[in-house]
């Protein structure tokens, strides 16, 4: 099995649209909590106090990767359409690649 390198990637999802509440975030983690542990894992969330915006934290060794697991769960949640999504690709040197796009 491979484990995480020091130079991990990240995947930060921020969505602006009302959730349900705290127990729809929950159900969404435990989900998200079965990412295989070689790939990456959730690492959880901030939510505002009245539930309409809030972002969920992953760290994996590929981001890429990551987010292709991820996806097809996050898509089963309505209010998590249109939601920013953003990769960071750490490199050996202490650079790193960013990539933004939205959830459609």
């Amino acid at each position: 099995m491979k484990e995480y390198n020091q130079e991990k990637d990240t995947v930060i999802i921020s969505f602006d649209k009302s959730c349900s509440g705290l127990d729809e975030i929950h159900e969404l983690g435990l989900k998200l909590c079965n990412i295989p542990s070689d790939i990456g894992r959730y690492d959880g969330h901030e939510v505002a106090i009245d539930d309409s915006h809030g972002t969920l934290f992953a760290y994996g060794n590929n981001a890429e990767e990551l987010f292709k697991e991820m996806e097809p769960i996050l898509r089963e949640y309505d209010f998590l359409r249109e939601a920013s999504v953003y990769l960071r690709f750490e490199k050996k040197d202490s650079t790193y690649s960013e990539l933004n796009f939205k959830i459609v």
